[in-house]
């Protein structure tokens, strides 16, 4: 039904526009009687019955319809009728009748719209809930996320305005996504981070984000039509989507920020190591040597030999440790002096403008080192090739030997360890290794 009227209201009204379409039709009926044929007057009634349907529906259609009978047979058709109790009585049955059949039907229609919109209703939510769960399963940005949560939002709860609000440890509140024009809601704002409950205030509504145990932020719909009543229900189901995009989010930055930590640590413990082997047993090795060329005796010199040869040794292993070159002078040198000290020939192109950040620089100095290692052990290669460049702000790595192949990530700590050093960075590192293949592995690391 197009009316807004209170269900008891349209029935007294279809009781009236019953009456009212008896008088109206008897009089009609009357004053034609004599100068319209039967069947014009009686489908002249039906077309009006038929537009009081189409116009109003079928509630205030039947008991018209009823009464426009009644007044064309009464007093149009021979033999006509005087108005008598009987006939007031039997009017009055055919009018109430016909207003409760009218009743049944439209309340039944109006059930069966609901329902059917209800059904819509929850076929879209759930297609927009499976959308969004895949923009989370595929490791969207929580920005991208948060974006599409809001637009989501706003087109299933009405034409106004929808806010996801961040609220900070210091008592701020910060609008993470808004779609639509601003609307001010300081006041359920604070309610909502005070009792992280749902509220609502007319056409506003707030709905709270729970992660980890504390209220993360909420939802914020201003409508300008009426919100469903079921709003806060659904709501719920998109609060939880920005839940887990957040605690999975948190999860993937603890997990970085810890590898990142075990990187530092372990960077920092092969630069203690190599300051320690240098200002230590290479320091006094070497005042030994020099004191034993001064003695002058006649194994002396053999002696001194060995010890150079121990010098050389530690120094070598300093430089494996933490090669001095790539601090002092960035990754180019450092990945030339590695090819050097190769068995096999190394191949570097490094087309970088300026040095890059120490722990990129590093990463990527153990990653040739292992690669070029494990072509010279495992893949016995006749050649490797080192690309480093910069693309788009993302340092690009491509490490390629001709050997064996059939080098698997898996099955190889070494390997692994290369991923995660990697990943610490907030890279990715991809491993091609068919048999008799090859082996390929390419690192891409953002530097911004």
């Amino acid at each position: 039904m197009r009316s807004r009227l209170p269900f008891p209201v349209e029935v007294a009204l279809a009781i009236v526009a019953g009456v009212g379409a008896f008088v109206v039709s008897a009089l009609v009926c009357s004053a034609a009687r004599g100068h319209v044929p039967d069947l014009v007057m009686g489908l002249a009634l039906l077309l009006v019955v038929l537009g009081i349907a189409r116009a109003a529906g079928i509630l205030y259609a039947l008991p018209s319809g009823v009464a426009a009978i009644l007044a064309y047979d009464w007093y149009f058709l021979p033999p006509l009728r005087d108005l008598n109790d009987a006939a007031y009585a039997v009017l009055g049955l055919f009018i109430v009748m016909a207003v409760i059949v009218g009743s049944v039907t439209t309340s039944a229609g109006r059930r069966a719209l609901a329902a059917e919109r209800a059904r819509g209703d929850l076929a879209e939510t759930q297609a927009s809930l499976r959308r969004l769960a895949l923009l989370i399963a595929r490791g969207e940005s929580p920005r991208s996320v948060f974006a599409a949560v809001t637009r989501e939002v706003l087109r299933h709860f009405g034409n106004g305005t929808a806010r996801l609000i961040r609220f900070e440890r210091d008592g701020g509140a910060t609008d993470v996504a808004v779609e639509g024009a601003m609307t001010p809601a300081d006041e359920l704002v604070a309610k909502v981070r005070g009792t992280g409950r749902p509220a609502q205030d007319g056409n506003a509504l707030g709905t709270p984000i729970h992660v980890d145990g504390r209220v993360w932020g909420m939802f914020l719909v201003c409508s300008e039509d009426r919100l469903p009543p079921d709003s806060q229900a659904r709501m719920a189901e998109f609060t939880e989507l920005v839940a887990t995009a957040v605690a999975d989010a948190q999860s993937r930055a603890e997990l970085v920020s810890s590898r990142a930590r075990i990187v530092a640590a372990a960077d920092e413990a092969r630069r203690r190591i190599e300051r320690d082997l240098h200002d230590g047993a290479q320091q006094r090795l070497v005042a030994l040597s020099l004191r034993l060329r001064t003695a002058e005796a006649a194994n002396l010199p053999e002696l001194a030999a060995d010890l150079t040869t121990v010098i050389d040794e530690l120094r070598e292993l300093s430089r494996g440790i933490h090669p001095a070159v790539l601090t002092d002078s960035g990754l180019r040198p450092a990945l030339r002096a590695l090819g050097r000290r190769s068995p096999v020939p190394v191949e570097v192109s490094v087309d970088l403008a300026e040095r890059l950040p120490q722990p990129v620089e590093v990463g990527v100095y153990y990653v040739v080192s292992e690669m070029v290692t494990n072509a010279v052990k495992h893949a016995e290669a006749s050649v490797v090739a080192v690309d480093a460049s910069v693309d788009d702000d993302t340092l690009v790595l491509v490490v390629r030997d001709d050997g064996a192949g059939g080098a698997d990530e898996g099955k190889g700590s070494g390997l692994v360890g290369l991923k995660d050093r990697i990943a610490a960075l907030g890279g990715t590192f991809e491993l091609v290794s068919p048999v008799g293949g090859g082996t390929t592995a390419t690192c891409r690391i953002p530097l911004g």
